[in-house]
């Protein structure tokens, strides 16, 4: 396939059946994932990939202590934003409904190099974020169960955990989902019931709580100005909201993808944002002395300490544990999902090996488990330098952002050009508000990515994702672009080599 050609790549703009599997048969792919997810799996995949509670509990401590409680107010930045990104990727989820959307949009639209870029990006920001995960849901761990631990253990922790995640997803995507569903429910009903709780010991008790005027009286921790420090407590909301188009990546999987996904996407996105502000007010005003706060590995634990006492405090740490540990296991199964599509086009190193899927599981296990692999390595590095933790989550949300980026600017030269396909009967279209929320998205995406670059607070971020990326430079440059070069890469690899993608016992 030449990698000239991306606009013969998107099919015939016509309208087909209901069938998923015909739809992507004219991709030219099998089916052969398990497509068992419904609307409401869709969506508690696409909730627990942004995970409110988890957004809370890993940003509130750092927003806090960098800008007190006006950092509450940085959500309203984060919001806008991710309606842009949401409103594009329902767009394009509606029309090219595949596994790995970061891969496959672009490449179909600009061209597979250009569409290995961006899947690349978007491979860092999965694998960074379920490594994060893995780090804080272990030290959460032991704040529960009153252990004091030291980094090696935390690391060993996480190693555990994200192995256990990752096994879950290998054995088979039902048993993933059902454990996702359990815990969506338990975030929406009992950790969002204990945050009601909390505000109503809070506010009735009198002296219980700050006056809402502390939420206009910020402070900084350095001696920079103000505006920076706010900036920099943007960090926490902005990757608590990041992974709002992850249901796109198990498009293969769901049951009326097209319809389904980017209705998904816009319920868990609504949801997620009213859950996070919800509790970041709550738990801003409810702190009783900001003192504990400093040197707390737990913040959240110490304010519902302060409020109803430790027993109930751990209790409730315990349950939001459960969200955290979704989240992970959600992060692990689109992450997964997009290696597998850029190993069945033969764009990945050991492609064979890892686009293989298990005929009785219809999982792609050694994709999942390399993923796997890489993050446990990731986990590791920390032994060595124990500043690497500080780079995960900083590197996740910017290696997002690079992928939003890198998507905006092929869609519009696609939309320029005439490539987008036409919209099925029924299903989410931009129409002409498109080139406008591009051009928008455009200028917003370069805006927050600027400020993960340049902001003294992240400062090194970029230096680590370039090194990354770099590596997938060398490999176009060395291997891939030769196989592009000669059909044997892209996503017309599958169609044209089906003797090499037939499922294969694993």
């Amino acid at each position: 396939m030449s990698d000239q050609e991306p606009s013969r790549l998107a099919p015939p703009p016509r309208v087909v059946g209901e069938d998923e599997d015909a739809r992507l048969a004219e991709f030219g792919y099998d089916q052969k994932l398990d497509r068992s997810v419904g609307k409401i799996a869709s969506f508690a995949i696409g909730f627990s990939t942004i995970s409110a509670t988890t957004a809370v509990f890993t940003g509130f401590g750092a927003g806090y202590l960098n800008a007190g409680s006006p950092f509450i107010w940085t959500l309203f930045l984060a919001i806008p934003v991710f309606l842009l990104w949401t409103l594009i990727a329902a767009d394009l989820a509606a029309k090219i409904p595949l596994a790995g959307y970061a891969y496959q949009w672009t490449s179909r639209l600009n061209g597979s190099s250009y569409g290995w870029f961006t899947g690349s990006a978007a491979l860092v920001g999965w694998v960074s974020g379920m490594t994060s995960l893995g780090y804080i849901f272990a030290g959460y761990l032991g704040s529960v169960l009153g252990w004091q631990l030291t980094q090696p253990k935390q690391i060993l922790i996480a190693i555990f955990v994200v192995t256990t995640c990752v096994l879950i997803n290998a054995y088979r995507v039902r048993l993933a989902t059902f454990i996702n569903n359990i815990g969506v429910a338990l975030e929406l009903v009992v950790t969002v019931g204990v945050t009601l709780v909390v505000a109503v010991v809070a506010f009735v008790v009198p002296g219980n709580s700050q006056p809402l005027s502390s939420l206009f009286d910020g402070t900084s921790a350095g001696d920079g100005p103000y505006l920076l420090a706010w900036l920099a407590a943007s960090l926490g909301p902005f990757f608590g909201l990041v992974g709002v188009e992850a249901v796109a990546d198990v498009a293969e999987e769901t049951k009326g993808a097209r319809r389904v996904i980017p209705r998904t996407m816009f319920y868990a996105f609504a949801t997620s944002c009213v859950i996070e502000f919800l509790m970041y007010l709550v738990y801003v005003l409810a702190i009783k002395d900001a003192s504990t706060l400093t040197d707390s590995a737990a913040p959240i634990e110490e304010i519902i300490t302060q409020q109803v006492g430790p027993v109930a405090s751990r209790i409730v740490v315990a349950i939001a544990l459960t969200n955290i540990l979704v989240c992970l296991l959600a992060n692990v199964l689109v992450g997964t999902r997009l290696l597998y599509s850029l190993s069945r086009d033969n764009m990945m190193p050991f492609s064979r090996a890892l686009r293989r899927v298990s005929p009785a599981r219809k999982t792609p296990a050694t994709a999942v488990l390399s993923l796997g692999a890489v993050s446990v390595l990731m986990l590791l590095s920390a032994l060595v330098n124990e500043q690497a933790f500080n780079y995960f989550l900083g590197i996740a949300t910017l290696a997002f952002f690079t992928t939003y980026l890198l998507q905006t600017v092929g869609l519009l030269i696609a939309a320029k050009r005439g490539r987008i396909p036409e919209p099925e009967r029924g299903t989410f279209d931009l129409g002409r508000a498109r080139t406008p929320v591009l051009v928008m998205s455009l200028i917003v995406f370069g805006v927050v990515e600027a400020a993960l670059l340049f902001l003294p607070a992240f400062a090194g971020n970029g230096f680590v994702l370039a090194g990354i990326l770099g590596l997938a430079v060398v490999w176009w440059l060395v291997v891939l672009r030769g196989r592009l070069r000669q059909g044997q890469a892209g996503p017309r690899y599958a169609q044209d080599h089906p003797d090499e993608t037939v499922a294969v016992n694993v």
